[in-house]
């Protein structure tokens, strides 16, 4: 089974494709992910699941199929609510979209600086340059 896929509008012409989304939050869904390459591929380490590509993640990630709770996290981040007839249904979906959604974090420059300053002192301080 094929993830879900979000329909994108092209802003140049009139035409609705579908495209890949690739929805995947990695901390928050690595442990989801892997539990379902464990149960459904192989018993692998943490450490080799951590040292699979991307491509090969992808490919297995691809075919998730709806049983699985990784299929309707993702599945929250890209349904389109507002196609969806059914009131209660609408309301499941918003709910889990509002549960799954992938954090937006944003680090100040400022924050970013200050801690890289910090850091370059504590390597100063231990003799690196």
């Amino acid at each position: 089974m094929i993830l879900p896929v979000r329909e994108i509008k092209n802003s140049y012409s009139k035409k609705t494709s579908n495209k890949t989304i690739f929805c995947f939050a990695y901390q928050e869904d690595l442990d989801q992910a892997y539990a379902f390459y464990c149960s459904r591929y192989e018993n692998i380490s943490y450490k080799e699941f951590m040292q699979l590509g991307l491509f090969e993640f992808k490919k297995k990630l691809g075919s998730v199929p709806k049983t699985e709770p990784l299929y309707d996290i993702i599945k929250s981040r890209t349904i389109n609510i507002a196609s969806i007839k059914d009131k209660e249904e609408r309301k499941y979906w918003r709910e889990l979209r509002r549960i799954n959604q992938i954090p937006q974090i944003f680090i100040p420059t400022k924050e970013v600086f200050d801690n890289l300053k910090g850091r370059l002192k504590e390597t100063s301080q231990l003799g690196g340059k």
